[in-house]
């Protein structure tokens, strides 16, 4: 095993401006003094799992975990763009006429929780499918099916394993209990502040600049550039200006 991909979300795939995914590559070698290192914090800070909020209450006691060596790759969605597109399937969903009768409410109800489940299936299996994919090519270039495990937080997407298959990628473990998996932690991390540091938060763009940017895995890459924006022909010179913050 040469590495171990952790990978973490930030935001939710139908509320706020962002999707957000950190992806961490490290060798399973430097992960156990991560490790270590980790659970003695939290021992010592006495929180049971660490995430960003928590990161920047007891900065000081965590800031040691980005002295490890470890690469993280950003991918980031802008959830307006999902929303725009046009979809055949949500068209024909919405203009389907109902019948007019006495439950027509409820019969309204289920149409807008279709749709609902509707594009949930479609923004995991477009637009969350680039994350993995990108995230596979950027980090394993060519890698055997022993070079690498991607050990991935809960989803919100109960297949998302099958969407990972999909792209290639057939090591995957899906942690249920986070706060026992320090890798899943530093993802949140890292996720937490890409987030924050993209809505103009001092503290985030601080912490970024010290000891995030350093880690960001070829941030000049030509094909898959770190952060990496997903579809981003999508992104308009405006919205490109905005995210212009981590070089």
């Amino acid at each position: 095993m040469k590495y171990l991909i952790f990978s973490d979300e930030s935001g939710r795939w139908n509320d706020g401006e962002y999707y957000i995914r950190s992806w961490i590559r490290i060798t399973p070698e430097q992960y156990k003094s991560l490790r270590k290192e980790v659970i003695f914090a939290k021992y010592e800070t006495k929180i049971k799992e660490l995430k960003w909020n928590e990161f920047v209450k007891h900065y000081e006691e965590f800031k040691s975990i980005f002295s490890f060596d470890f690469e993280a790759f950003i991918t980031i969605s802008k959830l307006s763009h999902f929303e725009i597109r046009k979809y055949d399937i949500i068209n024909k969903l919405s203009s389907v006429e109902l019948p007019t009768v006495k439950n027509k409410a409820t019969i309204e109800k289920i149409r807008g929780r279709i749709i609902y489940a509707v594009k949930q299936e479609l923004f995991f299996n477009y637009f969350e499918k680039q994350h993995i994919e990108n995230s596979f090519k950027a980090l394993l270039p060519n890698p055997s099916n022993t070079d690498y495990e991607y050990k991935v937080d809960k989803p919100q997407y109960k297949q998302w394993r099958d969407i990972a298959k999909e792209c290639g990628i057939s090591n995957v473990e899906i942690i249920e209990e986070s706060e026992n998996e320090p890798g899943i932690e530093l993802a949140d991390v890292v996720s937490g502040c890409i987030k924050d540091f993209v809505n103009g938060d001092s503290k985030a763009a601080e912490i970024y600049g010290e000891h995030l940017k350093p880690k960001m895995s070829d941030m000049y890459n030509h094909d898959f550039p770190n952060p990496n924006l997903i579809f981003y022909g999508d992104f308009s010179e405006e919205e490109n200006n905005k995210l212009n913050i981590f070089r």
